[in-house]
């Protein structure tokens, strides 16, 4: 059975880009769609008329709109998902996450054993910055042409659909044995905790440092098991 997969949209600012990502995922029958700090510019206008503009390019795809959830920050939109991967060409960044090719991000989901998984999408005029990236399990890398390497946001998503959808069947040779994962929002506050300890202890903590904890506990792959018995050890 395919993995459920929920795509989240970060900082959109164009009501017919969302309208369009709507379109693209009822194409491949996906449904769930989320926004994190969407319209920052002029929100409390937007946020009332956001879903009407949306309506001209999210044809027959209203029911995505609709149910769409807005969120305060990744780790909260991604909090149900044992998995989170951001997209990206990487023509202008080079994170240290894992990185897959579109076309393998099918079985690498697969090869996860999670129940649901996260499809972060960056704003329409700068796409995920590597702190972004760093919040993410791996990189999805949709390959472009370096004289147009920046991509249409309702583009992306129709890529990603249609990869994902057709090959939802994909598994990997040797999968790691099931077990349930932390979802990014527990990696975050887990973070957070061993930054606080840090900082109790006399170390200075800054965004680097974040960041490469944060990096370490998604590369360690830990349990939701572990993640708990870490946080006991962490208030004591």
């Amino acid at each position: 059975m395919p993995v459920p997969l929920k795509f989240i949209l970060l900082k959109p600012r164009n009501p017919d880009n969302i309208g369009a990502c709507a379109r693209a995922m009822a194409n491949f029958g996906l449904g769930e769609l989320a926004l994190v700090s969407p319209f920052e510019s002029d929100w409390a206008e937007v946020i009332r008329c956001w879903k009407q503009e949306a309506s001209v390019s999210a044809i027959n795809s209203m029911d995505i709109i609709n149910s769409a959830r807005i969120y305060g920050s990744i780790p909260e939109a991604a909090e149900d998902c044992g998995l989170l991967l951001g997209t990206s060409s990487l023509h202008h960044i080079k994170p240290d996450r894992d990185v897959v090719l579109l076309k393998d991000t099918a079985a690498y989901i697969a090869g996860r054993g999670v129940e649901k998984a996260g499809i972060l999408f960056g704003p329409e005029k700068t796409g995920l910055t590597k702190e972004d990236l760093s919040l993410c399990n791996a990189v999805i890398n949709i390959p472009t042409h370096e004289r147009q390497p920046s991509m249409n946001l309702g583009q992306s998503v129709a890529l990603a659909a249609y990869e994902l959808a057709a090959r939802a069947d994909g598994v990997t040779a040797f999968p790691r044995g099931k077990v349930q994962p932390p979802s990014p929002y527990e990696i975050n506050r887990l973070t957070g905790q061993i930054c606080a300890r840090l900082e109790g202890l006399g170390a200075k903590i800054g965004s680097y440092q974040t960041m490469e904890i944060s990096r370490a506990l998604l590369d360690a792959r830990l349990s939701k098991n572990a993640v708990h018995l870490l946080k006991l050890l962490l208030k004591n």
